[in-house]
């Protein structure tokens, strides 16, 4: 997988409607993104990650539990894995914190969230082996060559039918790819895309 994942990363960030709680950077990136907070803020929908493409960088978010988690990264990491990412940062934040408590409180201060940085930081160094993605293999006739397709393993978890389509856009187009259970491409198909 992108062992260098930590290179790409440009920001992770969770906020309320209103504000940013939590804003992880990696070292060395100065670049400010409330303006992309401010669009993912449109999305109202819950319980459904949404990707923007904005120029040299990839934007994936979800609202989740009354917060907006956000992730950007390069181009070039696959959104299976911002997902994983953001599924796994979600999941450390609502173990340590109990949110609907101390957002009950009307002074709350966001620096109560400040040592979240350290779990960030160790997701993303561990990233490989937290297990959370699978990576398959899949022959593009278009490229006519064999791609690394990252998957995130919590999409066979909640598949109610198998095998699973998972859109891969590269290169100016994209391909669907049939994933069983058991991460066997089971068939891969050009598709015509709109947007």
């Amino acid at each position: 997988m992108n062992s260098n994942i930590i290179e790409k990363l440009h920001f992770i960030n969770i906020s309320t409607e209103e504000f940013s709680i939590f804003d992880w950077k990696p070292p060395g990136i100065f670049k400010s993104n409330v303006l992309d907070l401010n669009i993912v803020k449109e999305n109202m929908a819950t319980d459904i990650f949404f990707h923007i493409y904005k120029g040299n960088e990839k934007i994936v978010h979800i609202r989740k539990d009354n917060l907006i988690y956000t992730i950007g990264t390069s181009t070039e990491v696959q959104f299976q894995i911002l997902e994983a990412l953001l599924e796994k940062v979600h999941e450390e934040f609502h173990e340590i914190y109990d949110i609907k408590t101390i957002f009950s409180h009307s002074n709350v201060s966001t620096a109560i969230f400040k040592n979240f940085a350290n779990n960030v930081d160790e997701i993303v160094s561990k990233l490989n082996e937290l297990n959370l993605i699978q990576k398959v293999d899949v022959y593009c006739t278009v490229c006519q060559k064999t791609l690394p397709l990252f998957i995130k393993k919590s999409i066979m978890k909640s598949a109610t039918s198998f095998p699973v389509p998972i859109v891969y856009n590269h290169q100016g187009h994209a391909i669907v790819c049939y994933i069983d259970q058991n991460f066997i491409v089971r068939g891969v198909e050009l598709v015509n895309t709109t947007g």
